[in-house]
């Protein structure tokens, strides 16, 4: 497990004694408390997973970091003489420990853990994880572990979506099956479907040109409805 650990030399408030030679001010308090409240962050990618320790202005002699397959120790001295430690062991996955490498920050200290399994999306940093899934090499979207018996392909599912939403709808629908019943239609069948829309002002559609070329086709407006001619 890890442990994030500051080993104090001073003596703690109870034992403190006020002494006018020893004069402590109110930022060297601070400065002490800072230290002691230090706090840890980590994300991943793909091949790396990154600790960020945030301490400022720290100088990168004073910083010892040991790397092994399955744990990362990170050792800080500190201005009060003290020691900031944080143990992280088990890792929750293999690591490359030659591969891995650390960066000492003017606002942090950046651990990078090379994966020894490239792809593997850690659920936890340490311990043991049940939650681990995989970036998938094919587009870089993350995958995740399933309770279900049947997972769901959530790809499938959203091309699935898209599609739908792409469906064109009212007169774009209506236009669309027209050029697609013409693009494949015969010649007869092309002058029917012409001749029928044209002289019924859109309100009839017929592709038996055998009936269509008898004479004009007359315009039949929906039922409720009345057609007018327009007049200028």
């Amino acid at each position: 497990m890890s442990t994030e650990t500051v080993e104090k030399t001073a003596p703690t408030d109870s034992t403190v004694t006020k002494d006018a030679s020893v004069p402590q001010t109110q930022s060297q308090s601070s400065s002490f408390l800072s230290q002691s409240r230090v706090r840890h962050e980590w994300y991943q990618n793909e091949n790396f997973v990154v600790i960020s320790i945030f301490m400022k202005n720290v100088k990168k002699e004073t910083v010892d970091v040991y790397f092994a397959d399955r744990s990362v120790s990170v050792t800080v001295k500190l201005p009060t003489g003290s020691d900031y430690s944080l143990e992280i062991d088990p890792l929750a996955h293999e690591i490359a420990p030659k591969e891995c490498k650390y960066e000492v920050l003017s606002t942090k200290i950046e651990v990078k853990l090379k994966k020894e399994k490239v792809g593997i999306k850690w659920g936890v940093l340490e311990g043991d994880d049940a939650l681990a899934g995989s970036f998938s090499a094919s587009d870089g979207k993350l995958t995740y572990p399933s309770s279900a018996k049947n997972a769901k392909n959530w790809d499938k599912l959203e091309k699935e979506i898209s599609k739908d939403q792409e469906k064109p709808e009212g007169d774009a629908a209506l236009n669309s099956l027209f050029q697609q019943l013409y693009r494949d239609a015969d010649n007869d069948t092309r002058r029917a479907m012409l001749k029928s829309y044209t002289e019924s002002s859109g309100t009839c559609l017929s592709t038996n040109w055998s009936e269509v070329s008898k004479g004009k086709v007359e315009t039949k407006p929906p039922e409720g409805m009345i057609a007018k001619k327009w007049e200028d």
